[in-house]
């Protein structure tokens, strides 16, 4: 899989400080992110299913917990909101086998033919939320969407990916877009955080 430096002024993002402020959380209280096996970018398990073997390498970053400054796990639940990491449009609302995934573009481009965009999976899109509407950083997007209503074992998280995508692709944003080396380069997400 390849992985390549997002530029220096996309280097990082305020998404935790917006994360931790749309849901009603002090900033004090977060320490880590708490991943499993299989959920950072790039592994092979597929974390909900016991560490089995997924099809392709994980394109983003499965965010589900955090631990606390006491050593608790946090966990974000079904209705949790989810900020932009930049500004941007939304360029395409797809379902996805939990809810529906969220494509954003951002002001950025390779210098070769791709843009920057993010993809946020697993939500329920706040209401008017449409392609071609405007996101300023840290704005909602929507919440975590209800796993247990779509009768999936899968918990309740966030998905995100952070990719480099072909400007001709807009139109066509899907999953599969994501695995199309042709089209997409990914970038590890958990440096932006």
């Amino acid at each position: 899989m390849e992985n390549k430096s997002v530029p220096l002024s996309y280097s990082g993002s305020n998404f935790l400080e917006h994360l931790l402020r749309l849901n009603g959380l002090e900033a004090e209280e977060f320490a880590a992110w708490e991943f499993l096996p299989g959920m950072r970018f790039g592994e092979r398990e597929a974390w909900w299913r016991g560490g089995a073997p997924r099809d392709v390498p994980h394109e983003g970053l499965d965010l589900a917990a955090y631990r606390n400054r006491e050593g608790r796990r946090v966990a974000f639940l079904p209705g949790a909101r989810v900020p932009v990491l930049w500004p941007g449009e939304v360029a395409a609302i797809v379902p996805d086998f939990l809810g529906a995934s969220v494509f954003v573009a951002h002001a950025r481009g390779d210098g070769q033919g791709r843009r920057l965009h993010t993809v946020y999976g697993h939500l329920s899109p706040r209401r008017g939320l449409a392609p071609g509407s405007i996101l300023a950083e840290g704005d909602e997007i929507g919440a975590i969407a209800d796993t247990a209503a779509r009768r999936s074992s899968v918990p309740a998280h966030l998905h995100l990916t952070v990719a480099w995508i072909a400007d001709d692709t807009p139109g066509r944003l899907a999953w599969s877009v994501l695995h199309d080396p042709a089209r997409t380069v990914l970038v590890d997400p958990l440096s932006l955080l």
